[in-house]
């Protein structure tokens, strides 16, 4: 009976307990759970006002402006006047022919204000080394006739060609003749040239010559009664003295 009493009083210890777990719960402890913190809300930009797109026209304005700031903030360079093409056929290099007929002034710059340096007579040959140049209405060459003359001459009036790049065939010219040239006999009609042996006018003459013949000079000069005096010899043979000029005509003229 002591056995039984025992058990049911275990059993009724056992009862109680379940009845107070199942009245306070489990006991098994709880894991710490970690709060979810708020979100911290993000600042709200202040709303800005929309720039109002500018009109087609407003644009164009706009850019036209701006072009012409650019130019005056970087001026373009002028642009030299190009030089229209010259007549005469002239080249750099090539020789050319003076032909007014009452010669051109030699200047120091293509300029009819520059000073003058001579004058070239009709017909002379030059070579052409610069130009052209466009000034005071003309239009400018640099030539040289190589014997120590050099300068600016205009080619023309726009009417009357002065300098000529087409030199035909050889001609006398209005110049001071020079040892190595060849000469033209350049009297007046109707009048001969007397080659004389010696230069002198009371030299016996060696041969009186017409208007149109030509020589070689080959010697001189000398300067006799007045004279200059050149030695020349005619392709036949003839050898002799005779008078450039009388400073007013000129009887021994340059071929060129």
């Amino acid at each position: 009976m002591r056995e039984r009493a025992h058990q049911i009083r275990g059993l009724f210890a056992i009862l109680l307990l379940l009845t107070t777990s199942l009245a306070c719960g489990s006991f098994a402890p709880r894991p710490n759970a970690t709060p979810t913190p708020w979100p911290t809300p993000t600042p709200r930009r202040p709303t800005s006002t929309p720039t109002p797109r500018p009109r087609p026209q407003a644009i164009s304005l706009m850019q036209t402006a701006t072009k012409q700031l650019n130019a005056a903030a970087s001026p373009e360079p002028d642009q030299p006047t190009a030089t229209p093409t010259p007549p005469g056929n002239i080249a750099l290099g090539q020789p050319a022919r003076i032909v007014a007929r009452t010669g051109l002034n030699i200047r120091e710059a293509p300029s009819t204000k520059a000073k003058r340096l001579g004058r070239f007579g009709a017909g002379v040959l030059v070579t052409v080394v610069e130009g052209p140049v466009q000034a005071d209405g003309y239009i400018w060459w640099r030539v040289d006739d190589g014997y120590g003359r050099a300068g600016w001459v205009a080619g023309g009036d726009g009417e009357d060609l002065w300098v000529n790049g087409d030199i035909g065939e050889p001609r006398p010219v209005n110049r001071p003749v020079r040892l190595g040239d060849t000469v033209m006999v350049t009297v007046q009609f109707g009048r001969s040239l007397a080659v004389r042996y010696e230069p002198s006018k009371s030299s016996l003459r060696a041969r009186r010559v017409l208007r149109g013949t030509r020589f070689a000079v080959i010697g001189g000069p000398v300067v006799v009664d007045g004279f200059r005096w050149w030695r020349v010899q005619r392709a036949d043979g003839l050898v002799g003295w005779a008078a450039e000029g009388d400073g007013e005509d000129r009887w021994l003229s340059p071929i060129e």
